[in-house]
């Protein structure tokens, strides 16, 4: 019957295999945002205005204020020292998570894993001062923010700032001349259960450090888990059990030099899928509240008030106060959605596959963004889709890997590889800018391309906070994305990309013939750079099967 032209039309085809225990989602509306600046005039804003080595953050400054609607449309008029926070002023994908919290009327939800700085301490204080004004219309209103302490890839002296900032005001204090109290338990400040995750540190190495009572305090003092175990969430939902439901997530972090000037994208919906965004957090808020005993004593800055301890005698009530209960949702637009993540253990891990399912299924082209682009079972899914139709247009704008310091890799591992096969690969003309700090040290920061999105044949993308890599793919991080199939925000998107990719200015080829990697400090010859490449691609194809783990 579906073969019949009038049939065909009415009745869509279907895979006879499920990439998603929720399925396709209909009924939203879905915005892709992908705008903020990265101009070096940006990253000076952001150094001028450093927390590290010797700084800290100054709440009285103006550029601490969130900016009113007046103060958006006026930015350039305001004299430049009393100017509100400049990204909320102008870049959509930040200003999107203000008019988020503008909008909320029953509650907002945020699990963001790098938040800090300036920006970020401008958007906790706006936070927190929204949710009280919220509560007194609505005594049912609450915010709860999650995050995973563990892990901060050297952010901590931004990031810590401002947790102690949200902690405190929690407990009653105030920072500012006209600071509101906070009610008890409308905000609720959460660190993120990552016990439940495999290792993402292959081979069992990971083994070798014992965790125990005596060497803890050492992995605490380290920026990045040992374990390579991560909440990498990047979500906002506000009212999640209403029919109101909004949610916001992708590949954004909300620190100044972690985010506020990096290339990314961010998702927003509204309507059924935002209320299932929320509905996929409650297990990491049952995590994050586990009275397993042995877990709780892994949580970090326990001395620092920033364990979830306090929270245990109101288990019950958060946990039924976030819980989505609708028996029906209202639709909110005609787009369908396909939500693609990586829960709080690892037992759902969609979103390699459905990346694979997108590769195979391609007929024309394909066009990715992508931070890493190491994952074997990708590449090897893009030369078999050449290998089939050489024809098939495939371009990658990869990062260049620059905060690793050792010029391309990891990302340099399969690119040779990829190219014979006719993957055409370039990078954005990022920037890496020095910055003088307070104490008189000197350093440097590299702006990256930050995104993970990719696109194919103009009819499905997808995004989120996954990069492809293995750690993601395979459940050592909780993830979230989702797969759009809106024409208008795709075309955007393609049409951006092509414009881009073949701007001089903007983007260039990638060295990948005559390579010399950057290992200890030490630049390698051609030759042994192409060795460490090709062991380290080998090891990457052979560990799965070495630790039977698939």
């Amino acid at each position: 019957l579906l073969n019949d032209e009038f049939i065909s039309e009415k009745i869509s085809s279907t895979d006879d295999y499920s990439l998603s225990y929720l399925g396709f989602i209909p009924g939203n509306q879905v915005q892709l945002i992908s705008d903020n600046d990265q101009s070096e005039e940006r990253v000076k804003w952001v150094n001028d205005r450093i927390m590290f080595n010797g700084a800290s953050l100054d709440w009285s400054k103006a550029y601490m204020k969130m900016p009113t609607k007046s103060d958006i449309i006026n930015y350039e008029k305001i004299p430049v020292n009393n100017r509100p926070h400049i990204v909320f002023a102008k870049d959509p994908i930040f200003m999107k998570i203000r008019d988020m919290i503008d909008q909320a009327e029953h509650s907002i939800f945020i699990d963001i894993f790098l938040f800090g700085g300036t920006m970020g301490g401008t958007l906790a204080k706006y936070l927190i001062d929204e949710t009280i004004k919220k509560q007194r219309k609505n005594p049912k209103f609450h915010t709860i923010l999650l995050h995973d302490f563990a892990t901060d890839y050297n952010m901590r002296p931004e990031m810590l700032p401002v947790f102690y900032y949200i902690r405190d005001r929690i407990a009653g204090k105030t920072f500012v001349a006209g600071e509101q109290k906070v009610p008890p338990g409308v905000v609720n400040l959460l660190q993120a259960n990552i016990q439940r995750h495999t290792p993402g540190i292959p081979f069992g190495l990971s083994n070798l450090i014992e965790k125990n009572e005596t060497t803890f305090p050492m992995i605490e003092k380290r920026s990045t888990y040992y374990e390579s175990k991560i909440d990498h969430s990047k979500v906002i939902v506000i009212d999640g059990n209403t029919h109101r439901a909004q949610a916001y997530f992708g590949s954004k972090n909300w620190t100044d030099h972690s985010g506020s000037y990096y290339y990314d994208n961010a998702i927003w919906v509204k309507g059924p899928v935002a209320n299932l965004v929320q509905y996929s957090y409650y297990d990491d808020i049952e995590a994050a509240l586990t009275l397993d005993t042995e877990e709780r004593k892994w949580f970090y800055f326990k001395d620092k008030g920033l364990s979830n301890e306090h929270y245990l005698d109101r288990r019950d009530e958060i946990l039924n106060n976030f819980k989505v209960t609708l028996d029906k949702v209202r639709t909110a637009g005609s787009e369908t959605v396909r939500i693609a993540e990586a829960n709080v253990d690892g037992r759902i891990k969609d979103t390699r596959n459905m990346l694979i399912d997108m590769i195979l299924k391609a007929k024309s082209h394909i066009y990715m963004e992508q931070l890493f682009i190491y994952d074997k079972y990708i590449n090897d899914a893009l030369i078999k889709k050449l290998i089939q139709n050489p024809l098939l247009d495939v371009r990658i704008l990869a990062d260049h890997n620059g905060n690793f310091g050792m010029n391309g890799l990891p990302n340099t591992l399969f690119m040779k590889e990829l190219k014979k096969y006719g993957v055409q690969l370039r990078a954005r003309r990022t920037q890496t800018i020095p910055v003088t700090y307070p104490d008189g040290t000197q350093g440097k920061y590299h702006q990256e391309n930050h995104r993970k999105i990719i696109s194919v044949d103009g009819k499905v993308l997808l995004a989120g906070s996954s990069n492809m890599n293995p750690d993601t793919f395979q459940g050592s991080f909780r993830e979230f994305g989702a797969q759009i199939f809106s024409n208008s925000e795709i075309t955007t998107f393609e049409k951006q990309f092509l414009r881009d990719w073949a701007d001089e200015e903007k983007t260039m080829d990638l060295e990948i013939e005559g390579l010399q990697l950057v290992i200890g400090g030490k630049t390698l010859s051609p030759e042994a750079s192409a060795l460490l490449n090709n062991i380290g691609a080998q090891l990457l194809r052979i560990k799965d099967d070495l630790e039977e783990r698939y």
